[in-house]
């Protein structure tokens, strides 16, 4: 038995095991903050990866969905009953991707009037399908994307505020 463990660890079988099992966000743990960025409140929300870098080999693309938020204070955050009409919407795309093959969510930025969900996907992901299947979901809702290489994740390393331990 121990032999066979060994064999496990060694052969690091056991970071391909943890790669292979699919993230259940709804029921994840989320890290929230809120601070102050050019005068105004920032708040962010991520998931509790285990360790987040273990998916920079597998997802090489930073992809930017920008919400447009329709009601909002005049600190630029929403309006909180607005905010609670969203919880649909912010669920689809919080489990937008197949973590194990296409992509992983690794912030969510309200700030200035916008929700900008940020992931990391393969090259190979068909975000732009997923993207349509949204905007037909929630047509008041409107979204922007842009997705650009980021092989080293350097939007992370380079982020105002550590998001990750690095």
């Amino acid at each position: 038995m121990f032999a066979r463990l060994f064999q496990f660890y060694r052969e690091k079988s056991w970071l391909n095991w943890f790669l292979s099992v699919p993230l259940d966000y709804k029921n994840m743990k989320w890290i929230s903050t809120n601070v102050v960025y050019d005068e105004f409140p920032l708040y962010l929300r991520r998931p509790d990866y285990q360790d987040v870098w273990n998916y920079k080999i597998r997802f090489t693309q930073r992809l930017n969905i920008s919400h447009h938020l329709d009601k909002v204070k005049q600190n630029g955050l929403p309006e909180s009953d607005y905010n609670l009409s969203l919880s649909d919407f912010d669920s689809d795309l919080c489990n937008l991707f197949d973590d194990h093959s296409e992509g992983i969510i690794f912030l969510i930025e309200t700030y200035g009037g916008e929700r900008n969900y940020w992931y990391y996907i393969s090259e190979q992901t068909d975000y732009l399908n997923k993207i349509e299947r949204i905007r037909q979901e929630f047509p008041n809702n409107a979204i922007e994307s842009d997705l650009n290489d980021d092989t080293n994740w350097g939007f992370i390393k380079s982020y105002p505020f550590e998001i990750y331990n690095k």
